[in-house]
């Protein structure tokens, strides 16, 4: 009986013997191209695709900006929903057309607090530079304010601005007389 930590070498099963394929050594080892293949090709292939990377970075750019565009002009999109919703509210002083004068006025003070999150995700392009989206956040922050202006002129229509002399009566000194009558 032969011990457990011994192992008789015609006991193993064999395989496959790859020790033909182990080199030796550097210089005695060369590999024999495959039929067909030239490296020259092979490497004009790899310089291809790098300048399908750099056009593929600037395809990106292009896409990012492009989305940056959209975000930009997309406020503009809700206005015309919001003059109808404050057309239909009417001019009177009631809960509803105050609360959609609110709505007119607050959404667009929001998204102007909120623009430099809006536009994060589309600022980082390839290799770790930023995208300069300026134009793209001065539209989006004009097109708000043309939102709060709209909402301001509704406020003014609702007579809810002090837009008038006699809004300011209680702020003016009482008239003296110069004489009273007895």
């Amino acid at each position: 009986m032969a011990s457990s930590g011994s192992t008789n070498k015609s006991s193993r099963r064999v395989y496959a013997d790859f020790s033909p394929l182990v080199a030796k050594s550097k210089a005695s080892s060369k590999i024999v191209e495959p039929a067909g293949f030239d490296l020259k090709a092979a490497l004009g292939r790899a310089d291809a695709l790098a300048g399908t990377q750099t056009r593929n970075d600037e395809a990106d750019t292009a896409l990012r900006t492009k989305k940056a565009w959209e975000v930009a002009v997309s406020p503009g999109k809700s206005l015309p929903m919001q003059a109808f919703m404050a057309w239909m509210s009417g001019t009177s002083v009631s809960i509803f057309s105050i609360l959609i004068t609110g709505m007119i006025l607050m959404s667009p003070l929001r998204a102007i607090m909120s623009v430099q999150q809006t536009f994060a995700g589309l600022e980082r392009a390839a290799k770790g530079t930023r995208l300069d989206l300026t134009m793209q956040k001065a539209a989006f922050v004009a097109i708000n304010l043309a939102g709060i202006l709209f909402g301001v002129y509704r406020l003014s229509i609702m007579g809810l601005l002090p837009t008038t002399s006699s809004d300011w009566l209680a702020f003016l000194p009482p008239k003296e007389y110069m004489e009273y009558s007895a």
